[in-house]
């Protein structure tokens, strides 16, 4: 458009101004004009195709946005499968692989609490459990179960220091008793090997002999009695990471 007639729009649009603002038959006749013509001009402005492909952009943005956010919830949800079918894979080859009758559970609570070490899983007396049953995973001994009710049960872990364990060190044949992550009584002239693994011994009733429990991190003798070395157990499960369990069954 040239200069002289967007002066020529100026003036006029500051002169409607002006009659406008006079309550007058002629301002309210010019306000009309105005009016209308300034409509065809609003309406080419929604119609100018820069605006409409703007407008257009930024829906489809909007729904690629969306989708993406399904996509990546989709991922992660298969990637959690995977994780939890790699676990219970690796749960039902020890299940078909030991000699004992088990019954997987999920871990469904811990005790935050510094005195006991448990965790809270969902089986109980309905499905057959007891107190004083060895609770497993696939990489070793967890514990027992110390309380039961009708669906759920409290499994002491072998961290815990009220979770005494008949123990025996595999390669040299030595007993002891663990307590946490120590194993006590072991005789003083043993010679003990980082490494060495761990088992129950069959010993006290509730867990039955081979059970593995961990290895062997280190030895010394017994500072109070000096009759007996003290040997530090690394168990072979993570703790902090239990998902699901197998209870061993009467």
């Amino acid at each position: 458009m040239k200069r002289s007639h967007l002066l020529i729009i100026a003036l006029l649009v500051a002169a409607g101004i002006i009659l406008i603002g006079q309550p007058t038959t002629l301002s309210e006749n010019l306000r009309r004009f105005f009016v209308r013509l300034a409509t065809p001009f609003v309406r080419l402005g929604e119609l100018i195709p820069v605006v409409q492909a703007r407008r257009q952009l930024a829906r489809e943005n909007e729904a690629l946005r969306a989708e993406n956010d399904r996509l990546r919830q989709q991922v992660h949800a298969q990637r959690e499968t995977g994780h939890e079918n790699a676990r219970l894979r690796a749960l039902l080859e020890f299940k078909e692989h030991t000699q004992y009758r088990t019954l997987g559970a999920r871990v469904i609570g811990r005790d935050a609490s510094n005195w006991w070490k448990s965790i809270q899983i969902d089986r109980g007396r309905n499905d057959g459990l007891r107190e004083d049953l060895p609770v497993l995973h696939a990489h070793g001994l967890i514990g027992k179960t110390l309380t039961v009710t009708e669906g759920e049960s409290r499994v002491l872990l072998l961290l815990d220091p009220n979770c005494k364990i008949s123990a025996l060190i595999q390669d040299t044949r030595e007993p002891g008793v663990l307590t946490g992550r120590r194993m006590t009584f072991v005789d003083r002239h043993a010679k003990i090997q980082p490494g060495q693994i761990v088992i129950t011994s069959g010993l006290g009733g509730i867990f039955p002999k081979g059970i593995l429990i961990g290895t062997v991190r280190r030895a010394e003798l017994n500072p109070q009695s000096g009759l007996f070395q003290d040997v530090e157990v690394q168990p072979t499960v993570d703790f902090n990471k239990l998902e699901e369990v197998l209870v061993m069954l009467p």
